[in-house]
């Protein structure tokens, strides 16, 4: 959290890491500062897990009713902080016009119940920018060659990271209006363009 502490310009509201970060206590931590995480997860286990009723918890978070059959998202109560997740009518188990229904919580364990749920539209478009993150990681790291500073303190290092990522901005900048410079370059200068 030392980067919520350093940098209070803006809010930090959500947290997008990969899975070696699947940790519950990670989780905890992030839940206790009111970040909602965004993090792949990392399937250890092979086995769902047991409830209360007889429905089990497959190890990607999804709800298997006793048929054997995942169970689909049908919303979230905002107002009672709940996913709703439904088996078909063709499996048959239920006699409800509805179908079986079964609600899980954020709260009864925070890795498998994210807030948003994994595999959502609204997921996918969160952890598509995971990608970006890694391209410009890969740039930092190998392109500016950000781990060939020698340097002793921290202050240092940010002010290499800063140097590096105000290059990576420009040259963004330069790639989005690249026809714009060379229209300018070519009326100002016609014999260098």
């Amino acid at each position: 959290m030392e980067c919520k502490q350093r940098f209070n310009l803006g809010v930090i509201d959500k947290m997008l890491l990969d899975a070696a970060h699947d940790a519950e206590a990670v989780y905890m931590l992030l839940d206790h500062q009111n970040i909602e995480p965004c993090i792949d997860l990392n399937n250890r286990s092979k086995k769902n897990t047991t409830t209360e009723s007889d429905i089990h918890i497959s190890p990607t978070g999804i709800p298997i009713c006793p048929k054997g059959n995942e169970m689909k998202p049908t919303g979230f109560d905002i107002s009672q902080d709940r996913r709703k997740w439904r088996c078909s009518l063709t499996c048959g188990y239920s006699d409800a016009k509805y179908g079986r229904t079964y609600h899980t919580h954020s709260s009864d364990n925070l890795r498998l119940f994210p807030r948003t749920a994994r595999g959502s539209e609204k997921w996918k478009l969160i952890y598509k920018r995971c990608t970006s993150i890694e391209r410009s990681n890969k740039q930092e790291k190998i392109d500016y060659k950000f781990e060939s500073g020698r340097h002793r303190s921290t202050m240092m290092w940010y002010i290499r990271i800063y140097g590096i990522m105000t290059c990576q901005h420009m040259y963004a900048w330069y790639v989005s209006q690249k026809d714009e410079w060379d229209k300018l370059k070519a009326t100002i200068c016609p014999t260098v363009a």
